[in-house]
């Protein structure tokens, strides 16, 4: 099935289910200000590209702070995740959520976050030993920004994995990476329209901002509510597209 098929059928989902999926969309727009917003969240680059000065840019009580703030980002995004494939799945088995939905959604959602906090701390522990190995820094970045990529890619189907197959953390990563390098060519573009989506919705209401002073809210939400909701729809269709029925 080609990836136009896929979007297609992605936003089929979408407009079909719009009412629950934007609903369950809200942890996202929470968990965007924490992790864009918050003003002291940009330093924590430095843990990234330059720890050794992370004593002088802040304090013991802003790194803790910040560090929680990415915490509640992580579990707040795990759960919209979780809940727009639940929805997702009650629908291709044409059932209502129950009860009994809502408990293994609390128990997905914290596998989607155990998943989040393995990819974050491999993350920064190798850009750590960059750092500590003393590697230039051009070569250190491009190396940190390749290895970031390879990550996350692993765990990009995570979700699908954890919520339609019912997988635990370590089985939903190798299952995601399966996934990614079995669909390449899918998870490359999808890649790439997230990336121009996001981007293009960043620049437009940047340019927005001298004549509309919310128009960075009002992107915030369009992020939150339409472009992220659409991709988790997508990436359930090219993880599904694994099968030979559909």
């Amino acid at each position: 099935m080609s990836f136009v098929k896929l979007a297609s059928n992605a936003f089929g989902a979408f407009k079909d289910n719009w009412k629950s999926v934007v609903l369950f969309s809200v942890p996202f727009l929470l968990a965007f200000p924490l992790a864009v917003l918050l003003p002291n969240y940009p330093a924590l680059g430095g843990i990234f590209l330059r720890p050794g000065s992370l004593g002088t840019d802040v304090s013991a009580g802003g790194i803790a702070l910040m560090l929680a703030a990415v915490a509640a980002s992580m579990l707040l995004f795990s759960l919209a995740v979780v809940a727009i494939n639940s929805v997702v799945k009650s629908r291709r088995t044409l059932t209502k959520l129950k009860q009994w939905d809502f408990e293994r959604m609390e128990t997905a959602t914290l596998r989607m976050f155990g998943v989040y906090l393995v990819t974050f701390i491999a993350v920064f522990a190798f850009n750590l030993l960059l750092f500590q190995l003393r590697v230039a820094e051009q070569p250190r970045l491009i190396l940190y920004a390749l290895f970031s990529l390879a990550a996350y890619a692993a765990v990009l189907f995570a979700p699908q994995a954890i919520v339609l197959d019912n997988r635990g953390i370590e089985q939903s990563i190798v299952m995601s990476s399966r996934c990614a390098a079995g669909k390449l060519a899918e998870t490359a573009a999808f890649v790439i329209l997230a990336l121009v989506l996001m981007g293009v919705n960043a620049a437009v209401f940047t340019s927005l901002q001298s004549s509309l002073p919310w128009a960075i809210f009002i992107g915030v939400l369009t992020n939150s509510l339409l472009i992220l909701p659409f991709l988790e729809l997508l990436k359930v269709q090219i993880y599904l597209s694994k099968y030979s029925l559909l």
